[in-house]
């Protein structure tokens, strides 16, 4: 009976090791693997959105929640954060769902008209909200620097249309819905 236990005891030391040593990421990793898409945040950082990570929270037009991994990455600071994202979508204040309020749907999509409408309605309200939650730290060789509690660094903020939290967000719209957000 005994030796069971230690046998089940090391099982579960040897599966809780390799499953962490899994789930860490490096930097290499981040910029060579299809699966990360980079959104340069600016100078000092990137963000990656992880394609395969992007699921469905909500369904339920016009609104709609996707859930999804990023990677922030500090070049100053020389360490991957990892997150847990949240963005919740308000299609009417989509692309299409602007063309449609504004009576443009017969308009061609490239004329100045269209732009400038979608432009200054998307400043004055993206139609996303994001959440975000940090869940793990690791140097850029992909040594885990912290992983406990995740640490809350957003919730529920409207995201500006210029940022990279709009842009990643939009990406994984479209990755998972495969329309333009």
């Amino acid at each position: 009976m005994l030796l069971r236990l230690i046998r089940l005891f090391t099982l579960i030391v040897a599966f809780v090791c390799i499953s962490s040593v899994t789930f860490a990421i490096s930097l290499g990793e981040l910029q060579n693997s299809s699966q990360f898409w980079r959104e340069r945040h600016d100078s000092s950082s990137d963000i990656y959105l992880d394609l395969n990570s992007v699921q469905n929270v909500l369904y339920n037009p016009p609104k709609y929640t996707l859930k999804f991994k990023v990677y922030t990455v500090d070049k100053k600071e020389n360490f991957i954060a990892e997150g847990e994202a949240i963005a919740d979508y308000d299609y009417n204040k989509s692309i299409e769902g602007i063309i449609k309020r504004n009576n443009l749907s017969k308009v061609p999509y490239t004329s100045e008209k269209v732009k400038s409408t979608v432009k200054k309605a998307k400043l004055k309200d993206s139609g996303v909200v994001n959440s975000l939650k940090v869940s793990a730290i690791y140097d850029f060789n992909g040594k885990e620097i912290y992983s406990g509690n995740p640490i809350k660094t957003a919730e529920n903020i409207k995201v500006d249309a210029t940022s990279s939290a709009y842009i990643i967000s939009v990406k994984a719209f479209k990755q998972y819905y495969t329309v333009i957000f």
